[in-house]
């Protein structure tokens, strides 16, 4: 699939798509522009985090269980004092022959691997740990490298900005809202799974502050730390929320009505991530250990999908239709579509869709930029399933294909995706006096980190695209449905 003619030069940036075309702009008074002004195509201001200062509490209650005893500080203070003398003399000890000699024997034959630990959600040191869309408003959850989370809610041509905050949010790794509330978040942590309940307040404030109304559950379950990846039902009514941890393969569900957790226990070194389809009757586990599972969870069986030797399930996203999931492995290329062709998992078909390798293309310029390579992350437009986003770990552009729905029986015949183009950063603001538009194309050495796009977007869709040098910015998609394609051709 080329796109030779649809890569933009390192001077422009993608703003919006135009039925199929991407816009690509170098400033606010480009020529492109006024397509997307004709087309009613609204714009959305890009989002740049002002950290909020963390403040230590007044007074923590603490029982009398949670006291220290006399043993324990004095255990406390040796392991201190081992710890100094340990950092004071490591430099000396490691450039003996005997420390290299006895590291080398450990690493190749004792050391523990937990490849699940090797995923970008523990190993990534960027700003930005995790975003999610609300799933009914203009809001959007950013979990930060502050391991505090930014409630981003847009008023007309800015982001109101609420925070929250507490002392079991440490080390975040993933972030999920509740689908059926208007308020729910569960935030994944080091230790367990902070789940907050998020009343409406009224803001306009660019300036970030803590929330005023806000209850946190903290949930927790024996030897279930390094929580990976959190998915919601989505069945109406539902309030279960499924947890999945780097270290354990014990799948844990928390019925947050009921108040009960049930473990599910199963062989292996740990998950990697977790995708509950759109009509809550199929949760994807992708595992670390070779095997991933499809649940069913009508009457919680499963059915295992074994993974290729030395590698995991990196990214997946479910199409709004229940039946296909995409998904790509760790340090590969490719795209890969499980199909359901029938009411359970004994119906899996497996197809490889697409291959992306690193290659070198030129602009419309001549201008040669890197584009493909091992993939990163994917993002489906979950309103329609029309758009399927996907970042490159070695590229600064992100690739978008349009989806054709086909038949599990014509999948290997039939192209089920579409190239329309590359996308790079740009900067959008709005002042807020004259309301004037500025559009400021990012740095060439700007990197996707993560997308995702919103699921109230009714226009087409909205993809929000977190970078690595601490921006988010948001392109907006105008496109003729299929929906709306039949009622005009009908």
């Amino acid at each position: 699939m080329n796109f030779l003619y649809t890569t933009p030069d390192i001077n422009l940036g993608t703003v919006a798509e135009l039925n199929g075309s991407l816009v690509h702009v170098d400033n606010a008074s480009n020529p492109a522009l006024q397509e997307v002004y004709d087309n009613h195509t609204q714009l959305y201001p890009s989002i740049t985090i002002q950290p909020l200062e963390q403040h230590t509490p007044d007074y923590i209650n603490s029982t009398n269980e949670e006291a220290p005893g006399y043993l324990e500080i004095l255990c406390n203070k040796a392991k201190s004092l081992l710890a100094q003398q340990w950092n004071e003399n490591r430099p000396a000890i490691e450039t003996t022959t005997a420390f290299k000699e006895g590291k080398r024997v450990y690493d190749k034959y004792c050391k523990p691997v937990n490849s699940a630990l090797e995923h970008l959600t523990f190993q990534s040191n960027s700003q930005f740990r995790s975003i999610a869309w609300h799933p009914h408003k203009n809001i959007l959850a950013v979990a930060y490298k502050d391991d505090q989370v930014y409630i981003y809610e847009k008023k007309n041509n800015l982001w109101a900005c609420q925070v929250l905050s507490h002392t079991k949010m440490k080390s975040i790794t993933c972030l999920e809202w509740k689908p059926k509330a208007t308020g729910l978040l569960a935030v994944g942590c080091k230790e367990g799974v902070c789940v907050w309940t998020i009343e409406k307040t009224v803001g306009e404030d660019e300036e970030p502050y803590r929330h005023p109304t806000t209850a946190m559950t903290y949930l927790t379950y024996p030897n279930h730390n390094d929580i990976s990846a959190l998915a919601w039902d989505y069945t109406p009514g539902s309030h279960l929320l499924a947890v999945a941890s780097a270290v354990s393969s014990t799948l844990v569900i928390y019925d947050l009505l009921l108040n009960r957790t049930i473990p599910l226990k199963r062989y292996g070194k740990g998950d990697i991530l977790l995708r509950w389809s759109p009509s809550g009757e199929w949760l994807f586990e992708g595992g670390s250990s070779g095997v991933s599972r499809l649940w069913d969870t009508r009457d919680w069986t499963s059915k295992q999908i074994y993974n290729p030797p030395g590698v995991w399930v990196q990214a997946a996203c479910w199409a709004p239709n229940n039946r296909i999931l995409f998904y790509s492995m760790y340090g590969e290329s490719d795209i890969h579509v499980l199909f359901l062709s029938g009411p359970s998992t004994q119906s899996l078909v497996d197809v490889k869709v697409l291959s992306t390798p690193l290659t070198t293309v030129e602009t419309a310029t001549n201008i040669p930029t890197k584009v493909g390579g091992v993939i990163r992350d994917i993002s489906i437009d979950r309103r329609n399933g029309q758009r399927l986003a996907v970042t490159f770990n070695d590229s600064d552009l992100i690739a978008l294909y349009s989806l054709k729905q086909v038949s599990p029986l014509s999948l290997t015949e039939e192209t089920m995706l579409f190239p329309i183009g590359y996308i790079r950063g740009a900067k959008t603001t709005f002042d807020r006096t004259t309301g004037a538009m500025e559009i400021t194309p990012l740095e060439n050495s700007a990197k996707p980190l993560q997308t995702s796009f919103s699921y109230t977007y009714k226009d087409g869709a909205l993809l929000a695209i977190a970078w690595d040098n601490g921006f988010i910015t948001f392109v907006s998609h105008t496109f003729l449905t299929d929906e709306e394609m039949r009622k005009r051709f009908i």
